[in-house]
């Protein structure tokens, strides 16, 4: 989103855009700083794009990596001329020299673009920043403590993307649970959802990123009863070891892990449960790893990654380094896991052979149920029939992988 909306903030100031680097005038490169391989992954980009840099070209790095590392990059990769922070209105103007229309643009800020390949999705972010503690996590140095947006204002740019022709809104922040305790003294994630529910009619709103804490009855019962909320919630665990959990500062037990996926397995029936995992962390047994094991076991995630941990400057995890697990004996549990994970998706997959589900359509070809998320998750691979973009079809599905469905249009 940060990206679009620099992206509409150069066009409505008469910038034009281009693919090509070489044709450029000004080179810009949004970065990630969360965990080491976004670092790497950024600094690679940065490097591809500059290696052929011309003299009148301006190069402008902004976005997560270059709030923490402005100082040291710069020294290490001089193409760049100018290092920035997150994004915020009219930065980019403003650094090109361009006061004037950059101020215009704070006063007004136009519209964000979104991603011509999807336009029938679009993420609303609804808050930024976080007020967690997690000793792993470089977030709460990097976007600062939670603001959430009003719900108004939320309401009028989902009105918006609507009105461009939107079927399907994602909707994301560091931490969705807590929405709205800055502004409301609550979590106000359900409130919001009913009012995009009462002033909308997007037929879609998918749930990203939901910490454990703060998943009310009052929210699934609301997910269970309304079929516009997709059965589906990203929810990463991180672990399952009470001591693991405790190191990490996640503010919550395997009892309660295990009784809340209870929960939302009864309370919201055909639920997708995606979650995320993070292995090596500093003090990890294979007695911790087992746990996890069979956590995942006992629940079967329909949907599952995982990452391996790396210190981050400012994290209070930097302290437990001395513990820290090999990066071999880390990279085989978590392969172990994926490895465990491939089979029960590819078990619950194959239990879809047969049905006939409703689909999203993000190409003539290919497809989502309400159980994955654009980019993210499982594809459907439409054999036969017809469609476009953004329409809505049901598919009988006649073959699956652990991360592929295919099938025919029965509409």
């Amino acid at each position: 989103m940060d990206s679009e909306r620099a992206a509409a903030e150069l066009l409505s100031a008469g910038f034009e855009a281009t693919a090509n680097p070489k044709e450029s005038d000004v080179i810009l490169v949004n970065t990630c700083g969360f965990i080491e391989s976004a670092q790497e992954e950024s600094i690679e980009a940065i490097i591809s794009l500059l290696i052929h840099k011309k003299d009148k070209q301006k190069a402008i790095i902004y976005g997560c990596l270059s709030t923490r590392f402005a100082k040291i990059l710069s020294e290490e990769i001089p193409e760049a001329d100018v290092w920035l922070g997150n994004y915020r209105t009219g930065m980019l103007l403003e650094a090109l020299g361009f006061e004037s229309k950059a101020k215009r643009c704070r006063a007004n800020p136009p519209k964000r673009l979104r991603n011509s390949e999807y336009p029938h999705h679009a993420y609303l972010k609804i808050s930024d920043g976080c007020n967690r503690a997690c000793s792993f996590c470089a977030i709460p140095l990097i976007r600062g403590k939670q603001v959430s947006q009003s719900i108004e204002n939320l309401i009028e740019e989902a009105k918006q993307l609507e009105e461009n022709g939107v079927k399907e809104l994602s909707l994301i922040a560091q931490d969705l649970s807590s929405y709205g305790v800055d502004l409301y003294k609550t979590a106000s994630l359900e409130k919001l959802l009913e009012a995009l529910l009462k002033n909308t009619k997007i037929p879609w709103l998918r749930l990203m990123y939901l910490y454990p804490m703060h998943i009310t009855d009052g929210l699934l019962n609301l997910m269970a009863k309304e079929p516009r909320i997709c059965k589906y919630a990203d929810m990463p665990i991180q672990h399952a070891s009470d001591k693991m959990l405790k190191l990490m500062r996640r503010k919550y037990s395997e009892k309660d892990l295990r009784s809340l996926l209870c929960k939302m397995r009864e309370k919201v029936p055909g639920i997708t449960l995606r979650t995320t995992v993070l292995l090596g962390f500093p003090g990890e047994t294979h007695n911790d790893f087992e746990k996890l094991m069979n956590l995942v076991d006992d629940t079967c995630f329909e949907l599952l990654g995982g990452f391996i941990w790396s210190p981050e400057n400012g994290t209070s995890a930097m302290k437990l380094e001395e513990k820290r697990v090999s990066e071999k004996t880390a990279r085989i549990r978590l392969d172990a896991l994926i490895e465990r994970q491939e089979e029960i998706s590819a078990e619950k997959n194959r239990k879809l052979i047969g049905q006939t589900l409703d689909v999203i359509l993000d190409s003539a070809t290919q497809a989502r149920t309400h159980g994955n998320a654009l980019e993210t998750d499982d594809i459907v691979n439409i054999s036969k029939g017809s469609g476009k973009a953004g329409e809505f079809k049901k598919v009988k599905i006649t073959n699956a992988t652990a991360h592929e469905l295919d099938g025919f249009f029965v509409n």
